[in-house]
């Protein structure tokens, strides 16, 4: 793990090292109330080939202090945590409310952009009431919010998967995740993804309530050129839910990308 400071926030963030000089540089970003610690797994999986970061969105995780309310504060530490990092260029990986700040990304900073992978997320990401409401009683409470993990899981996926997401991520502070959802149901690009010029994979879990399929057919007929896989057995962890899919799916993009050295040699003069 490594830490440093922005704005005078300390924002940590958790590197794989591998062989991966010439693959791509990733930075994934997670998602409502998560840590960077639920990318471990994958990050292993393609660290042989690519280089992959995961930042700890203020007051998530290591990195101390409250969260935010809207989208473009957290966008804005991811972009400074990768120039810090001293990358020109990344592609950048994000699950639900991670998906929006890499959607916000890449339409206000494309120059930094190789690729795009958006994960069980959407343009607009509005809230049920109902889950609003018992986030709020849950940070009310000082208790940790207790979900149906029918909106977040398929039929199938084993209760084990689902108490080790559970797990890692019931730390967060509720008002923290609380805040999370507001950023979430206050997001709102559907108007503006058609201008986004970045190669862009979408993958979805083919039985998640939360951002259904529905959300990512719309992504994928606004963003040129973009593909879309949706994986079955799987809700909105598809990345713990179907891991040795995903994985593959997202090594095959990345791989498609052109590597980092013709990148540089493509920048000079």
């Amino acid at each position: 793990m490594g830490s440093i400071v922005i704005a005078e926030r300390t924002i940590q963030y958790r590197a794989v090292a591998g062989p991966a000089a010439r693959g791509q540089r990733v930075l994934y970003v997670h998602g409502t109330g998560c840590n960077s610690e639920v990318w471990m797994p994958h990050m292993q999986a393609i660290a042989d080939a690519h280089a992959p970061v995961a930042i700890d969105l203020p007051g998530h995780g290591g990195s101390p202090g409250r969260g935010f309310r809207g989208i473009a504060d957290y966008a804005y530490f991811v972009v400074e945590l990768a120039r810090t990092l001293g990358w020109d260029r990344f592609v950048m990986v994000g699950h639900s409310m991670g998906g929006a700040i890499a959607l916000l990304t890449a339409l206000h900073h494309p120059e930094l952009l190789d690729g795009l992978v958006l994960i069980d997320t959407g343009a607009r990401l509005r809230v049920s009431p109902a889950l609003l409401r018992g986030s709020r009683e849950a940070a009310t409470a000082a208790l940790t919010p207790v979900a149906d993990r029918s909106w977040a899981y398929a039929g199938s996926t084993p209760q084990s998967v689902v108490d080790a997401v559970q797990k890692l991520t019931a730390p967060t502070d509720p008002w923290v995740t609380y805040g999370d959802w507001i950023a979430d149901d206050t997001f709102d690009v559907m108007s503006r993804v058609k201008d986004i010029r970045v190669p862009t994979l979408i993958v979805c879990g083919a039985e998640d309530r939360l951002t259904p399929v529905k959300y990512h057919e719309f992504l994928t007929a606004q963003i040129s050129g973009s593909r879309l896989t949706i994986i079955e057995g799987a809700g909105h962890w598809v990345f713990w839910e179907q891991p040795e899919t995903f994985t593959q799916t997202v090594r095959g993009f990345l791989d498609s990308l052109p590597p980092s050295s013709a990148r540089a040699a493509r920048s000079k003069p």
